[in-house]
């Protein structure tokens, strides 16, 4: 099947899919209810179908309520009367536990085989409440604040494999270790990074993991091992002839990761809209899930 038929046919089943794949995940929420009050009506993992729909549509909470409770086979689907209050959607993001969320996009990740070359970068997404009011109030110029988002992409799938949700900006390099602890190693081959995540750690880590440490070194780089053999062999071969490098361990597939972040970037707004640290970092994850069920969706239809 050609791109465009694949991307049509993608369109075409998209809300189905992606309404399927939450209901899915939605199972592997507990559902703890207390003994004592009145009836739970919009249990948690009810609120979290609607939550990756309402993310997905791009609507503020108030659109979004309204057009649930103006769409009633949405409502009988999900078993509801009426749809939830903005508040109590909004409320429903610090509940939900982050490790749960990091093991939905992981298990979307799995349903397709385990991945030869890994990319590993990080991205900024910003906050909405972040200053600019103050700054037009008082004339004065604040930072603007963003979480950072580390991901662990599949070259081949643009599946997102493990990501890292970070409130202030530190180093790259520490966070690539932690990412390739938690990426199924059967079969990888490369792990591609840029100049930020070169160290000595990082690239015995990749080495003893039998895979190729793809990261472009930095100018000026000793080449003494200090205990790590892996990092003195990719120096002294990067500097035999660093563009035949490049050709030859196909680096410009290191991009792709930063092809992920674009495309989360084009579907959802590059800002997070909610409040509070433990919603926006609730608000990113559920954007790597949606991102990950689209990808599944696709490559369903294109048959790969």
């Amino acid at each position: 099947m050609t791109y465009y038929a694949s991307h049509d046919a993608a369109k075409a089943r998209r809300f189905q899919f992606l309404f399927d794949e939450l209901m899915s995940l939605c199972n592997t929420i507990p559902d703890i209810r207390s003994s004592h009050g009145r009836p739970v009506t919009f249990p948690l993992s009810t609120l979290f179908v609607l939550l990756g729909l309402k993310f997905d549509s791009g609507l503020g909470y108030r659109d979004f309520v309204a057009l649930v409770d103006f769409n009633p086979s949405l409502l009988e689907k999900l078993g509801l009367t009426h749809a939830p209050s903005r508040s109590l959607l909004h409320s429903a993001l610090q509940r939900l536990d982050s490790h749960l969320l990091h093991q939905m996009y992981e298990l979307l990740a799995r349903k397709r085989p385990p991945p030869k070359r890994v990319a590993v970068d990080a991205s900024g997404f910003s906050h909405s409440s972040g200053g600019e009011w103050m700054s037009f109030r008082f004339k004065k110029t604040l930072k603007r604040r963003f979480h950072a988002l580390h991901a662990a992409v599949d070259t081949d799938t643009l599946l997102v494999q493990t990501v890292k949700v970070k409130a202030r900006p530190g180093g790259d390099a520490k966070e690539l270790v932690p990412l390739l602890k938690r990426v199924p190693t059967s079969e990888l081959e490369v792990v591609y990074g840029d100049k930020a995540y070169i160290s000595r750690k990082n690239v015995q880590f990749i080495s003893d993991l039998g895979a190729y440490p793809g990261i472009e070194p930095k100018k000026r780089l000793r080449a003494r091992s200090g205990g790590y053999r892996g990092y003195k062999e990719l120096i002294n071969e990067y500097r035999r002839n660093p563009e035949e490098w490049k050709r030859v361990h196909e680096y410009g597939k290191r991009s792709l990761v930063e092809s992920v972040f674009g495309m989360m970037k084009v579907r959802f707004g590059g800002g997070l809209s909610s409040r509070g640290y433990r919603q926006q970092r609730s608000e990113l994850l559920i954007k790597v899930i949606l991102h990950n069920i689209a990808r599944l969706n696709y490559l369903e239809c294109a048959g790969s």
